[in-house]
């Protein structure tokens, strides 16, 4: 809030047309002291910190309770006449206001929330307890948005298609255009644009500042507005910092420190896919202080370490606005004309250097990108410790691997691609070698829809048993047994058939093939019957043994399915469902 908060003590002495419309001004002077603009900037924050994960109405609630309680406390900071009044009411209603206090006071929206859709949702909620015109919504949710692209890591041009194409304001003025009509007037579609206009047009924070003043007009407000968007964008001089601060009452300062632990605080979500990067770290520590080939060799062989055990890299990248599912990974320019993606290993590593919105994805799936397009490849770490990836090291990588895959694939699974079993097979062979979370995954949403061999023993009932003992005791009172060999008998009652268990200690396992030659001379031996794995599960868990599992191909390549397993499969949504439905 400091960008917002010391541009309005900055933009105060100049309000109401009374400045040069020059750059050239002392920044902080005597008349330098906080307005309107920052008591309510404290209040909004404090509403939003009190409120944290609240509904919309304990949002709006809290707003107006805490714009009531500091409105009160500091009377004579310079409010409007409605706004005023609004302070002293017992019941406060929105009064159709399309005033720019509603983006004055909206800064701290833009740093709490983690998406751009969020943030546009509670700025309207700051605005609408009094501002409920919409265009005193829509400015208080385009400088919110501003202001979190800008700290997300979004560039000037961004910023400026995305406020211009969401809510209609004209950017396309230069400030040297406005400057000499432009007047004192307090509605949000004649303030928020030039504000934006100014940060669009600074170059550093004290630019932005210095140039939203020299435009005249309501200049606490303008600079308050640009001075938010542009600490999200550049950051705030540590000396600006100082001087806002000592201008401050404490219990403000109290709100101002409450809220940047919230906002420097760093998330909780921890990303499993990160644990081990470490060993890529030191591989390039290593390297970087003798680049020997040897030590070449064990950054490759780290990352390829890392690859097969679903390591990921964080990747900044830039959004389709139009579709948020769309991205391109940013790039970097290297002096010899070569473009680059970054790689980050770790959010520490990333944190070192400039903010953008990132993904974190599987190592092999980007590098098996990168392949394809026109970069040389990645800068690993770039503002600390880099290390260039070229494609040519990433060719070496893969084809370390000798062919053999370590990935079950990710083909759309279709009645016809399991028939037989060997796609099956197959992704149980890699995941006997390389047994990772997303290879499991992957093996458990091919199992949700596959059907498997499952060897049985045949019990007859007992008026059948009796008759075949009677053949069989027949043919050894003449002493010729070997008339029973392809004798044929018919039953009379049904079959039983009975699933075989293995054994192996003191545990039993319910075996299933992936076809019927799987089973070899093994098979010979019983009967079989083909069900769908979901069925064999069901099998396995209500078997008077209690078995620990099913195990697949248990004399070829072993793999074991624990009963623990059994729900997360039957969980899974079938894939052939979903093929069909697109098919449709």
């Amino acid at each position: 809030m400091y960008g917002a908060i010391s541009g309005d003590m900055i933009g105060a002495p100049y309000e109401f047309d009374r400045g040069n419309k020059t750059k050239e001004f002392p920044l902080f002077g005597e008349g330098s002291h906080f307005t309107d603009d920052s008591v309510m900037t404290i209040a909004v924050a404090e509403a939003l910190l009190d409120a944290g994960d609240g509904t919309d109405d304990e949002i709006r609630a809290a707003v107006v309770k805490s714009m009531q309680k500091w409105g009160r406390r500091y009377p004579d900071a310079g409010y409007g006449c409605m706004f005023y009044k609004w302070l002293r009411e017992k019941d406060p209603k929105p009064y159709g206001s399309y005033g720019n206090g509603s983006a004055m006071r909206v800064s701290a929206v833009g740093w709490l929330y983690d998406t751009l859709e969020r943030t546009r949702e509670a700025a309207r909620l700051t605005a609408e307890v009094t501002h409920d015109h919409p265009e005193g919504i829509k400015g208080a949710e385009a400088a919110a948005s501003a202001i979190f692209m800008a700290r997300t890591g979004s560039t000037k041009d961004e910023i400026r298609g995305y406020i211009t194409g969401e809510f209609g304001y004209d950017l396309s003025r230069t400030c040297d255009e406005i400057r000499p009509g432009y007047h004192h007037v307090e509605s949000c579609q004649q303030t928020v644009p030039e504000a934006i206009t100014a940060f669009l047009e600074g170059e550093d924070f004290e630019d932005v500042i210095r140039t939203a003043v020299s435009l005249g007009g309501d200049c606490d407000t303008l600079t308050c507005i640009a001075g938010g968007i542009a600490e999200a964008y550049y950051g705030i001089p540590d000396e600006i910092k100082e001087e806002c601060r000592k201008r401050l009452p404490e219990d403000m300062l109290a709100v101002i420190d409450r809220f940047e632990k919230i906002r420097n605080k760093k998330p909780e979500f921890h990303d499993m896919f990160l644990d081990g990067n470490e060993l890529i770290e030191i591989a390039i520590e290593i390297y970087r202080a003798d680049s020997s080939k040897e030590n070449l060799i064990a950054v490759l062989d780290a990352i390829r370490k890392r690859m097969h055990a679903d390591g990921h890299f964080i990747f900044p990248v830039i959004r389709n606005e139009e579709d948020e599912n769309e991205f391109a990974y940013r790039i970097i320019k290297t002096d010899d004309g070569r473009i680059w993606h970054a790689a980050f290993t770790s959010q520490l590593e990333f944190d070192k250097g400039a903010k953008s919105e990132v993904l974190s994805n599987f190592i092999d799936v980007v590098m098996k990108q990168s392949l394809e397009t026109a970069a040389a490849g990645f800068i690993i770490n770039p503002w600390d410790q880099s290390f260039l990836l070229t494609n040519e090291l990433i060719e070496m990588i893969f084809e370390a691997d000798g062919g053999v895959e370590y990935a079950v694939p990710d083909e759309p699974i279709t009645e016809e691609l399991l028939e037989d079993g060997s796609y099956l097979k197959r992704a149980i062979g890699i995941c006997s070698r390389n047994r990772t979370r997303l290879n499991l995954l992957k093996l458990f949403k091919i199992l949700r829809d596959s059907r498997v061999w499952i060897p049985c023993n045949a019990v007859l009932s007992n008026a059948d048993y009796e008759a075949w003992s009677k053949v069989v005791r027949e043919a050894a009172d003449k002493n010729d047994l070997d008339s029973v060999v392809g004798h044929e008998f018919t039953n009379q009652d049904n079959i039983r058939l009975v699933p075989d268990i293995l054994q192996n200690g003191d545990d039993f396992f319910f075996p299933v093939f992936t076809s019927d030659d799987e089973m070899g001379e093994y098979g010979e031996d019983f009967s079989k019957l083909q069900r769908h794995f979901l069925e064999a599960a069901a099998l396995a868990r209500n078997n008077e043994k209690n078995v620990r599992g099913i195990v697949i191909n248990p004399f070829s390549e072993a793999f074991v399915i624990t009963v623990e397993m059994f729900g997360l499969i039957d969980a899974m949504e079938s894939s052939l469902e979903e093929n069909e439905v697109n098919k449709g």
